[in-house]
Formats: structure tokens, C-alpha cells, sequence
């Protein structure tokens, strides 16, 4: 559903999203990288070409498959694994991690806690951590009205409706195909956090130095809101 009706973005967006990396993170080009939820390896590619030892990894084999096809096709080195976070396994072993649009709202506390854990465990003494979230915010006095919205492409219909109740948001989906006269149902629940609570996991994971800010640009947030972490351990 994500591929067909939004799909990722293009090597012009990617390469400028790894220029603000670049800038912010103040990387020399000589870094040891773990791209977390690599998706199609599009940042992981990029770097690999830009001199960057990376490995990429993912819990979708569909995108690991177009990821490893493109490394090949642009000759990067890549090492690509299909693996969870909190399963990562090497000790003082790379000098940054990114999780870029990385999804919390799926897990549950303890693998939470265990992924944050993980990332600690696996950056050398100074590594850092560029954390950048998607999925629902807890914005305190923020609007929390439904929203309804629709799409139409090549004769398919998409209708979603999105609600908070408490602090999970609740996501309906409804998929009309007008060719094959089917209709097709999604429901998803995802669990939608607070800023401070997201600083407090990575506190609590070990990090000892969090920056917040609002974009990859840098530009500083308010109380309000969240969406980029920059940690060192």
C-alpha cells in the first residue's frame, strides 16, 4: 500500500536529505554507518557512494529485494540484512546510526526499550544517533479531530478516515478497484508519543546528549514539537 500509493522519494530528495546529514551529523566521509528500517536502501546507496562503510537493514524482504537490486545496479558496497533493531548485535562497532521516518508506534514498551538499548550498545564511545520519527504525534493541546481524505488512481478508489482515541491513532482504509469489482479493508492501530517521552527512552537507553529539532534543515522546534533527535553516548 505504502510503495503504490506514496512510495519513496526520488535521488534528488535523498541526496538532499544526505547533505543535511552530512552537515548536521559533521561527518568526514570516513564513518561506519547502520541505516535502520533501510526501506529501499535509498540512504544507505547514497552514502555507500558518497566513501561510507554502511550496512542497511530492514524487516520488509520486499524492500531489502529492491534495495540489494539498485546497490548492484549503481556498483555500491552495501551489506544489506533483514534484521530488527532490537536484535542488533555488534558492540562499539559503528560511529553512527540513523533510523530515518522510523516508526515507533508498532512496538510495543519492551522492544522499545531494547532497540534504543541496541543502538547504545552497537556505537563506539562518541557515536551518534540521528533519529527521525513518523507516524502520530502527542502534541499537548493539539487538534484531535478526525480526518477523512480519498485518492483515485488508474480506477482504484483509496478512503481513509484517522482518529486518536487516548493516545493510539486509529486508521481506517478502505481500497476500491473498480476493474476487479473488489473492495478491500485495512484497520491499523498505532500508538502516538510525546516528545518527552521519546528523550526519555533514549535517556534511559544510555544517550546523554539529545537535540531536538524540527527538520533534516536543522531548524530549532518548540516545547510543542518534535520530530528530529540528534544523541550521542
Amino acid at each position: 500500500m505504502f510503495v503504490e500509493w506514496v512510495g519513496f522519494p526520488n535521488r534528488e530528495t535523498t541526496a538532499r536529505e544526505v547533505d543535511d546529514i552530512e552537515k548536521l551529523l559533521k561527518l568526514q566521509r570516513t564513518e561506519v554507518i547502520l541505516d535502520v528500517g533501510c526501506g529501499n536502501g535509498r540512504h544507505a546507496i547514497e552514502m555507500a557512494n558518497r566513501g561510507y562503510r554502511v550496512v542497511g537493514i530492514d524487516i520488509a524482504e520486499a524492500y531489502l529485494r529492491e534495495a540489494q537490486q539498485e546497490a548492484e545496479r549503481s556498483e555500491a558496497s552495501v551489506e544489506f540484512r533483514l534484521q530488527r533493531a532490537s536484535k542488533i548485535v555488534e558492540q562499539a562497532y559503528y560511529d553512527v546510526i540513523i533510523a530515518i521516518n522510523h516508526t515507533l508506534g508498532f512496538m510495543d514498551d519492551t522492544e522499545l526499550a531494547a532497540q534504543f538499548e541496541r543502538f547504545a550498545y552497537a556505537l563506539r564511545p562518541g557515536g551518534k544517533l540521528l533519529l527521525t520519527t513518523a507516524g502520530p504525534q502527542c502534541v499537548p493541546g493539539g487538534d484531535s479531530q478526525p480526518t477523512k481524505s480519498w485518492e483515485e488512481k488508474e480506477g482504484r478508489f483509496i478512503l481513509s478516515e484517522k482518529r486518536m482515541e487516548g493516545s493510539v491513532r486509529i486508521e481506517r482504509c478502505v481500497v476500491i478497484d473498480t476493474a476487479k469489482q473488489e473492495i478491500v479493508e485495512y484497520h491499523e492501530e498505532q500508538r502516538a508519543f510525546l516528545r518527552v517521552e521519546v528523550v526519555d527512552l533514549l535517556r534511559n537507553a544510555g544517550f546523554q546528549y539529545i537535540k531536538c529539532l524540527k527538520d533534516l534543515a536543522g531548524t530549532a522546534v518548540s516545547e510543542k514539537e518534535f520530530g528530529v533527535y540528534i544523541c550521542t553516548t
